[in-house]
């Protein structure tokens, strides 16, 4: 592991994300899409990491905006070894397993998210779901959504958040329902509802209560073949 990927451990909340070119470009598919430019056939690979335990008091803002845009896709099994736009790729195809074993094994941080997949790239956005972690009251860990769209260069915009539950206990019931009735301006956010997805596990016996939200909302300009961390 290289120097610069031991610093970017380092940080609390990050993602590692690489964009491959695909060596095979559905090129029938841009030429039906004449309005489009730029369109190609992309290989995207994310790692998505939390550090498991925060040495130092953190303070993060509550007076966060977390919504889901619209039109959003959703990353999808294939069927019949059908690999195409938006479909998950398997594990041997991805690039940065190593990474990801190192990042799993180290004790220190979680990974909350490895896909690889393809897409067609278009100059406009195209907004995906990512989500990942454990599932407490119905909702991840790690939740929002990221989007790619090309133009002289890659974008690539993040709208994501990492969130933290404790369990609800009859002081922290009562507290919330002060703050519900105060309708107190330091209480965290309501985490948005997902439309249209597949529903999460619910078999709990346990409820929570949201103690921590971290959003990482970022643009980044990049090329293909090339790894970037936001963080």
């Amino acid at each position: 592991m290289n120097d610069v990927y031991k610093i970017h451990l380092k940080k609390r909340f990050a993602i590692a994300l690489t964009i491959l070119a695909c060596m095979c470009l559905q090129q029938t598919y841009a030429q039906d899409n004449k309005s489009e430019s730029h369109v190609r056939s992309y290989q995207v690979e994310m790692i998505i990491f939390s550090r498991s335990e925060n040495s130092r008091q953190e303070l993060w803002p509550k007076d966060i905006n977390l919504t889901y845009p619209d039109n959003l896709t959703f990353l999808m099994q294939p069927e019949n070894n059908n690999l195409e736009n938006f479909n998950l790729l398997p594990d041997d195809q991805r690039r940065l397993n190593a990474q990801a074993s190192v990042i799993a094994r180290s004790g220190s941080y979680t990974l909350l998210f490895h896909q690889a997949w393809r897409q067609i790239v278009y100059a406009k956005n195209t907004h995906i779901f990512i989500g990942g972690g454990k599932v407490f009251n119905g909702h991840q860990e790690l939740e929002g959504s990221i989007s790619i769209s090309v133009g002289q260069f890659l974008k690539l915009q993040t709208n994501l958040w990492l969130t933290q539950f404790s369990p609800l206990t009859v002081a922290s019931a009562q507290s919330t329902s002060l703050v519900v009735g105060e309708k107190n301006a330091e209480a965290w956010p309501e985490l948005p509802a997902l439309l249209n997805a597949e529903p999460a596990s619910l078999e709990q016996t346990q409820a929570y209560v949201t103690t921590r939200i971290v959003k990482i909302t970022q643009q980044r300009s990049m090329r293909s073949n090339e790894i970037h961390y936001v963080d």
